[in-house]
């Protein structure tokens, strides 16, 4: 009964251990929030910042956020028009 008591008490505390691990990293993975972004529409002076329908985000992934249009292509920013967002991986 000790021997047993030896092997799996330690067993049960690295499973324990390692759940606890694997859980907390795809909560911190999941919990990036993707939002619309918002571009500089010159052509519009009373409101410049126009929303799009690309989807963003604040974390940096290294990729500026774009979005072409007849008019070519902007970057994305937060409500705003101030924040610049990025490219989701």
């Amino acid at each position: 009964m000790k021997k047993m008591r030896q092997i799996v008490l330690p067993l049960a505390i690295l499973f324990i251990g390692a759940g606890s691990a694997y859980a907390t990293n795809v909560a911190s993975k999941s919990a990036k929030a993707e939002i619309p972004g918002w571009k500089i529409d010159l052509a519009n002076p009373s409101a410049p910042c126009v929303m799009t329908e690309q989807q963003c985000t604040t974390d940096n992934t290294g990729f500026v956020c774009t979005v072409s249009d007849a008019s070519g292509v902007h970057d994305l920013y937060q409500t705003g028009c101030e924040t610049e967002l990025f490219r989701i991986p």
